[in-house]
């Protein structure tokens, strides 16, 4: 049967995204995990999209990730070169804009806008910054560890995720993940989580947990946010990762992806808590259980 396309929206929006190491590995040791971060930073500056928070844990990882509105005008050329910079590195970058100068000196402008677009369409895309980030981890650590095979199991998820109490549940979510596995006690001892990194200098995890705080001020002055009404999460709760959409019923009603025809089977909206938030996605899991 053909895969379920991947729920992804046109507007500005928020992504839970988990992935997870083929067989439940334990691979992610630290210099694994700090290679992961730099070619996680790269990728967000290639792909256009803000990583707001992240956990790397020793057999998966979750990003909270920020993916602007498509805009009518496409990404300039030059833009283009600074985020093949970020990613492949400045020679690579020179590389093409020789290539395409020379090119064009020969009459093959066409040629070159087609090679432009190319990268002008990994950006500004959950699943295009998923697959270049999962992709230059996967080659980097086959070539360095001699690794054979798959190293992701399966498809990544990335339930959106609705601004304000909602993406705080969800935030809250990712940065318990450490406590909930018995690794540390709070999630500030855990040091690849964005809020140690933010709170040992680390300049983009900084960054991107200010630009949580902003949405939160925002949506508490529209009168639609408070703290109080945000559920910590004691365990990790499977429906928090199952879900297409996340967020209040509106929300959910929304953004959910209509069937073609028939009514919906396997995706319905669920409750995770309370009256008012709701996840359109797979079947929740059973009572009690927890993500890996």
């Amino acid at each position: 049967m053909a895969r379920r396309k991947r729920e992804k929206s046109e507007n500005e929006m928020f992504y839970h995204v988990i992935s997870r190491i083929a067989n439940q590995e334990y691979l992610m040791d630290d210099m694994v995990k700090s290679k992961m971060l730099e070619m996680l930073h790269a990728s967000a500056v290639f792909s256009g999209v803000t990583v707001c928070t992240y956990m790397l844990m020793d057999n998966h990882f979750h990003l909270l990730v920020y993916v602007p509105v498509s805009e009518d005008a496409p990404v300039p050329e030059n833009v283009v070169l600074e985020r093949i910079r970020a990613l492949y590195g400045a020679k690579e970058a020179q590389r093409f804009k020789d290539r395409w100068a020379q090119m064009r000196n020969s009459g093959m402008d066409t040629v070159v806008e087609a090679e432009i677009n190319r990268f002008r369409r990994r950006m500004r895309d959950i699943s295009e910054f998923v697959k270049t980030f999962k992709q230059r981890v996967s080659q980097w650590y086959n070539s360095t560890h001699g690794h054979v095979g798959t190293l992701w199991t399966g498809r990544f998820k990335s339930p959106i995720i609705e601004n304000g109490e909602h993406l705080a549940m969800c935030m809250t979510y990712i940065h318990n993940n450490p406590v909930s596995a018995g690794i540390v006690e709070k999630a500030l001892d855990y040091p690849w989580g964005a809020q140690w990194a933010a709170a040992h200098g680390d300049e983009r995890a900084r960054k991107g947990l200010a630009f949580l705080s902003e949405q939160y001020r925002r949506c508490a002055a529209e009168g639609r946010f408070s703290w109080n009404n945000v559920s910590v999460l004691a365990e990790r709760d499977l429906r928090l990762s199952n879900g297409v959409v996340i967020g209040s019923l509106e929300f959910v009603n929304a953004n959910a992806p209509r069937p073609a025809g028939g009514t919906y089977s396997r995706w319905h909206a669920v409750h995770i808590g309370g009256n008012t938030y709701c996840s359109h996605g797979q079947r929740s899991a059973p009572k009690g259980a927890m993500a890996a």
